[in-house]
């Protein structure tokens, strides 16, 4: 009845962020929620899917529409699936293997973040399909032990994060409250009262199984806890480089994904190295403020990628944006901040809702836009309005 209730008035993905506001306190939603800076790369983030307009086909055979994509020899019912977001745990209790089983329930990519509170051999017994994304230091012996427990536990898609050398300043979620390590402030506690169901359902019940929590997946013999000052250590290393993915190319056998490129030469490096896939990602917007937006380069750093899958992150609320992507280049979109809070709001019958909402999006679009299958996406069904000039003009003479 509670799931019920909450999804009542659910029927956009941004629906889901204005309603989970009222379950999670502040900390918590602004984590999900903020980017860095003054926030311009996420704005612009979502603004930059107006620049891109359809010019649909019309008196076609629309009957029998169909959105199934392959990535990395496996077969997907969606061309989107779960991006790896850190802290999901934070959201709500259990949320690793929640979204996981959604994925595997609704035949959905899924990738599990190395900061992440559920080992990652819990996770591959519940989808066994699943992705692993890490975080690596320069320190080769700690990146041949990941790789090495990655492969024993099964998993056949090895995702290295490769945007966060040092880290970053997100001012919301400071100002609310939120760190690591988690430690009392005023702020941060009158947010837990408010919200007593998220502070003994969520945070109560993880203290009450783990004790103390621990980011587990970010070393081979795992990793520090929510309380401890050794987190302040957790993320990339600013002496990682391409010389570390060679070494890692050299050694895992499965599929190689880089995931936060955002320039071309970095894309034709990684497609000389031997890497399998690439995601164009600003993190969401979380690292870097006044980025470039990943879906305005994502033409041109397709066109730089050679034979590998090529994703992309950021933004993307709508079916319509999916598509877009596509017909700009991408294979396939991963969805974070929607996902996250869907489950937060009401578990996997969130998740549950939130798929729907796009799945039925991207089979509307499809049809509406007069074709049938995704490989019919190209540049002739958008119009950049970019390149035409009319980003420059006023609304009223557009």
């Amino acid at each position: 009845m509670t799931a019920r209730r909450r999804l009542r008035d659910i029927y956009l993905l941004t629906d889901f962020e204005k309603a989970v506001r009222r379950y999670l306190p502040k900390a918590v939603f602004e984590y999900v929620r903020n980017g860095a800076g003054s926030e311009i790369s996420l704005r612009r983030n979502r603004a930059i899917f107006e620049r891109f307009l359809w010019r649909p086909y019309r008196l076609r055979d629309v009957s029998a529409c169909a959105a199934e994509i392959t990535l990395f020899g496996e077969r997907y019912a969606q061309p989107f699936g779960f991006a790896p977001t850190g802290g999901a745990a934070m959201t709500r209790y259990d949320a690793d293997r929640i979204e996981a089983a959604a994925a595997q329930r609704h035949g959905l990519f899924y990738a599990l973040s190395a900061n992440s509170l559920t080992p990652l051999e819990d996770i591959i017994r519940v989808n066994p399909r699943a992705w692993f994304a890490a975080y690596l230091p320069s320190d080769r012996g700690v990146i041949d032990g990941m790789i090495d427990r990655v492969s024993h536990a099964g998993y056949t898609v090895f995702l290295v994060t490769c945007d966060v050398p040092v880290p970053a300043q997100r001012i919301p979620e400071t100002r609310a409250g939120y760190a690591m390590p988690i430690r009392p402030n005023l702020r941060a506690t009158l947010g837990g009262l408010r919200r007593p169901g998220w502070t003994l359902g969520t945070l109560g019940r993880t203290i009450l199984r783990d004790g103390n929590p621990r980011i587990v997946n970010i070393r081979p013999q795992g990793g520090p806890g929510l309380f401890s000052r050794e987190i302040a250590s957790v993320g990339g290393s600013p002496c990682f480089t391409w010389d570390h993915i060679r070494h890692i190319r050299a050694r895992w056998r499965g599929k190689l994904v880089l995931k936060g490129i955002m320039r071309p030469e970095d894309a034709r490096e990684a497609a000389a190295i031997g890497v399998d896939g690439i995601v164009v990602s600003d993190h969401g917007a979380r690292l870097l403020d006044t980025t470039v937006a990943p879906l305005e380069i994502l033409r041109e750093i397709r066109h730089a990628s050679g034979s590998m899958t090529v994703m992309v992150d950021s933004g993307f609320r709508t079916g319509g944006d999916v598509l877009k992507a596509m017909a700009l280049g991408a294979d396939a979109v991963m969805i974070g901040r929607p996902f996250l809070q869907a489950c937060a709001l009401a578990g996997a019958a969130g998740l549950d809702r939130a798929v729907s909402i796009l799945r039925t999006e991207i089979l509307r679009d499809l049809g509406l836009l007069g074709i049938s299958r995704l490989e019919a996406l190209d540049m002739t069904l958008l119009k950049d309005l970019h390149e035409v000039g009319f980003a420059q003009m006023a609304p009223d003479t557009v």
